[in-house]
């Protein structure tokens, strides 16, 4: 892969001014924006693409992130880019963040700035952790976590696949969030939430189902 090279996919959100200062940061050339919003356009003056896998065929083997902070649309950029031969970029981290010495993390993970991530802690792949986040040790969660920015999570937290936790969310140490479970922004949470639960409130109380499962 061109470890030098990338191309952000998903013009139209948002975090892709954050994704572009992240690169500039760690020396890292964006040579595309895809728009694959239709009817959106990019902040950053770059050069777009059409929605159209024969145009990305050309950028075959480079590295590709994705900044959607919902699972669901992270799950259909990636295997957008994956099907026309695109390779997702090990990791974007601010350089600045603390992160463990032992930290394990997948593929096309995204670190904004000002994370603290506890000691023996890993993440799956595509898992995006936004600004400020505070994360206690021995934190796991699996592939397309969403973690809002100031999230505070203590000790040996899990969270399962495709999960969102919402911006200055508070999780108690010990405790698992299931699979595509939502966590809403300012929550409390201080018991295990099941799978495909939508929890808000202090203390977080489920307010319906998600059936959100990819």
């Amino acid at each position: 892969m061109h470890q030098e090279s990338i191309i952000l996919y998903g013009s139209g959100s948002p975090l892709i001014v954050e994704f572009e200062e992240l690169c500039l940061k760690n020396n890292v050339k964006i040579i595309a924006v895809v728009n694959n919003i239709k009817d959106q356009k990019s902040e950053s003056g770059l050069t777009e693409l059409e929605i159209d896998g024969n145009a990305l065929l050309r950028f075959k083997g480079y590295g590709f992130i994705c900044p959607f902070f919902t699972p669901h649309n992270r799950l259909s950029a990636v295997n957008e880019a994956l099907n026309a031969g695109l390779e997702p970029f090990p990791l974007l981290n601010d350089k600045n963040n603390d992160l463990p010495a032992r930290f394990e993390n997948g593929v096309g993970c995204f670190i904004n700035k000002g994370v603290v991530i506890g000691a023996a802690s890993r993440i799956g792949n595509y898992v995006l952790i936004n600004r400020s986040a505070s994360i206690g040790h021995h934190f796991t969660c699996d592939d397309f976590v969403s973690i809002g920015p100031g999230v505070t999570a203590g000790g040996n937290v899990t969270i399962g696949r495709g999960a969102s936790v919402g911006t200055g969310a508070v999780i108690l140490p010990k405790i698992h969030i299931g699979r595509h479970a939502i966590v809403g922004a300012g929550a409390v949470v201080t018991k295990d939430v099941a799978d495909h639960c939508l929890v808000l409130g202090n203390p977080a109380i489920v307010k319906r189902t998600n059936e959100n499962q990819f």
